[in-house]
């Protein structure tokens, strides 16, 4: 039941998300000669340039003389790659006006208008029409967020359940030395796991279809954001090249789910089959990172490393909690003490561990990504880029209390109970990790989706 009502929390925060990002909240773009400017002389060409680099297969763009002569060639140069370079038409004196269309290496669909006088601003020439639009709008964020959540949420979900539940009930988990009854307690787990594992893959499929369901939103709304060049954006860009492979992904994920669903140990350490069930998000992280920010900088190569190593910690912090959500604690509300708490301090030790590993890369990548794109400190509240960033900042802030709180004081409690060191009686420490599990979970919710709208934003570098 908790992972249904968690389920419908994260449906209602992507709402949320919709409701609130505005339609348009992309970067200006420099024009030359600037909008409303008077040239002595007809310029050669318009030059329009973006923050990030351009695919010049996607670039659109149309400029109206004053007499009516009409050029619609542009070119987007390997030495200036963020720039497209629009020619403009021998047509006399007047006012000039330009459209143009496009997106950026990184997925940012952008389009806008402009207008130059030569020498006077009579005659004008007529209106010129945009193909694409400038951003993709609310849906693209909720599409990237569920794309987040399932890539992964998939990959963390079956490594911790081999890495935390699989090797904590295999250990028997956590007792005084000597002591009797760890063959007892995997036998009585295995016996009360039958519901827990479902819904375990319940939880699996469900971020899957999350996954497949940003594709299916993702890839009209793009190619709507381009003008409707679908041949274009699937076959000569980089963000049509990661969606192709990220369906591809999401299809491999669930044929192998369906095979590998057949003689599933249910507790057991299960070999290579939660490590092939992990592939195609951990996969989908590389992709995700590639065709995003990081690989749009300087620092390309690094930044790209870098930011795919802050998604695999990401998985194995957030996809971890559901893995606890789902399955680690329904099985143990169904164990008698002591298993209930010999486990669940096992458990709990094995995913700390993991958690603290996860979180000191997290605060290492996240300073590195927030460095390499904030120009400035005052970015960080005065540009929306900066904002969602601050947001994000202050949700992962309370769950590193949370985190600490467990690792400093749930975890201690519940192996001292676990030893024998302090009576059951006072307080094994479970409710209290329900609780905390659960408020996690719906954190790591918020600061998935405060990534979406940062990806749909275009730094302010």
């Amino acid at each position: 039941m908790a992972h249904r009502v968690a389920m419908r929390m994260l449906l209602v925060l992507a709402c949320a998300v919709a409701l609130a990002l505005p339609a348009s909240a992309w970067a200006a773009v420099t024009v030359t000669p600037a909008d409303g400017a008077t040239v002595a002389m007809a310029p050669a060409s318009v030059r329009v340039a973006q923050s990030a680099p351009l695919e010049a297969v996607l670039a659109r763009a149309q400029v109206r003389g004053p007499a009516g002569k009409v050029s619609t060639r542009v070119t987007v140069g390997a030495d200036d790659p963020q720039a497209m370079i629009i020619a403009v038409p021998r047509d006399g004196t007047g006012t000039y006006r330009v459209a143009w269309s496009g997106m950026t290496s990184d997925g940012h669909a952008f389009a806008g208008t402009s207008s130059f006088a030569v020498r006077a601003a009579q005659p004008a020439a007529g209106p010129v029409t945009l193909e694409g639009s400038d951003g993709a709008g609310p849906l693209a964020v909720v599409a990237r967020l569920l794309v987040l959540i399932g890539v992964l949420g998939t990959a963390g979900m079956a490594l911790t359940r081999e890495w935390v539940m699989a090797r904590a009930w295999s250990a028997g988990g956590v007792a005084p030395p000597a002591a009797e009854g760890a063959g007892r307690l995997r036998d009585d787990a295995l016996g009360a796991a039958p519901g827990p594992v479902r819904a375990w893959w319940r939880a699996w499929w469900g971020l899957l279809a999350a996954w497949v369901a940003g594709l299916a939103i993702a890839l009209p709304v793009q190619g709507a954001a381009v003008g409707g060049a679908w041949g274009d954006l699937l076959g000569g860009s980089r963000w049509g090249t990661a969606w192709i492979a990220l369906l591809v992904l999401a299809i491999a994920g669930a044929v192998a789910a369906a095979v590998l669903r057949r003689g599933d140990p249910p507790l057991a350490p299960s070999g290579a089959r939660m490590y092939a069930l992990a592939v195609p998000g951990l996969a989908g992280s590389v992709l995700l990172s590639w065709s995003g920010h990081a690989a749009s900088g300087t620092d390309a190569t690094l930044g790209t490393l870098i930011d795919i190593a802050h998604g695999w910690a990401t998985a194995a912090w957030l996809g971890g909690l559901v893995m606890l959500m789902v399955l680690a604690l329904p099985l143990l509300a169904r164990l008698a003490e002591p298993d209930r708490v010999r486990l669940g301090a096992g458990v709990v030790v094995r995913f700390s561990s993991i958690a603290v590993a996860a979180v000191v890369v997290l605060v290492i990548t996240g300073v590195y990504r927030a460095l390499a794109e904030l120009p400035s400190l005052s970015a960080l509240w005065t540009t929306d880029y900066g904002l969602a960033l601050l947001a994000k900042l202050v949700v992962f802030g309370v769950m590193l209390v949370l985190a600490a709180w467990n690792r400093l004081v749930l975890h201690p409690r519940l192996e001292r109970v676990a030893l024998g060191l302090e009576p059951a009686e006072v307080s094994d420490g479970l409710p209290a990790l329900v609780a905390s599990v659960r408020a996690e979970v719906l954190l790591g919710a918020a600061v998935l989706a405060a990534v979406a709208v940062m990806v749909a934003l275009m730094p302010p570098t």
